[in-house]
């Protein structure tokens, strides 16, 4: 009994094309390869959420098959794009995962006292409350406000973490200094530095029955102090011997004025 059998293969002149280019037959455009180099500009969508160092993969993008040459196992459909993902900083916003970090610069007097600031975020700018004695570190989450999570499909988003930093003055007016004074005196603040040095007149009354004024009370050293520190010396009595004295001439003049009256008369 005799008997056979076929076998199929590549053919190895045109590699399965079922067409060959003869020596010196080459397009002068691509050289016998079937595709010719060059570029174009191709849109990515770019999904929400994505971080830096991250690959996208846009299929049918890449590079098309040298078609031309005969080559076993040469592909015939063309190849992927590869975009890699690089994420220019913010000059305001840092990011951890979908979270959007944000530091928010407050006056002391905000931190002090509380207030409303503006914070900014993705979709605007929103309002919060600061609260009285926020310090530099504390922080705030505004839930839903920061990133939206990769590969999420109900669209969930991370959060705003704001930290506040508390604005410390360099230098101070002679009224913010006497403020700010003032507010150690009140606090019993015994290590703070003192220039105005208001607080010592005020721990010397007066006796009663003196008429000399003490340091600093008289009308010609009040005269040219600022509203701050005159307001001050009227809270400490030290303005009392101005008006002690006003009120005491008012009660001679009449005492006085009553003899001039009486010779004018007999006259």
């Amino acid at each position: 009994m005799s008997g056979g059998f076929q076998m199929a293969s590549t053919c190895d002149a045109c590699g399965g094309q079922g067409v060959t280019i003869p020596r010196g037959g080459e397009c002068n455009s691509c050289g016998g390869d079937g595709t010719v180099r060059e570029r174009k500009k191709v849109v990515v969508d770019i999904p929400g959420g994505v971080e830096d160092g991250m690959r996208l993969r846009v299929s049918g993008e890449g590079d098309a098959p040298p078609t031309g040459q005969a080559s076993p196992g040469a592909r015939s459909a063309s190849g992927d794009l590869y975009v890699f993902i690089r994420v220019a900083p913010d000059p305001k916003f840092s990011r951890s995962g979908a979270d959007v970090l944000y530091t928010a610069s407050i006056p002391l007097t905000t931190a002090v006292l509380g207030g409303e600031i503006k914070i900014p975020t993705l979709d605007g700018d929103v309002k919060v409350k600061v609260a009285t004695g926020t310090g530099t570190g504390d922080k705030l989450t505004l839930a839903g406000m920061g990133m939206m999570k990769l590969n999420s499909r109900r669209g969930v988003k991370g959060d705003l973490k704001v930290e506040f930093k508390v604005q410390m003055p360099k230098y101070l007016s002679a009224n913010q200094r006497t403020i700010m004074e003032m507010l150690a005196e009140e606090m019993g603040d015994k290590t703070a530095k003192r220039i105005m040095n208001f607080g010592s007149s005020s721990s010397n009354p007066s006796q009663p029955g003196n008429s000399s004024p003490p340091d600093g009370s008289s009308p010609e050293a009040h005269k040219n102090e600022g509203f701050l520190k005159s307001a001050w010396h009227r809270l400490t009595n030290q303005h009392n011997f101005d008006s002690a004295e006003k009120k005491e001439s008012e009660k001679r003049s009449p005492e006085t004025d009553e003899p001039k009256k009486n010779a004018s008369g007999s006259g």
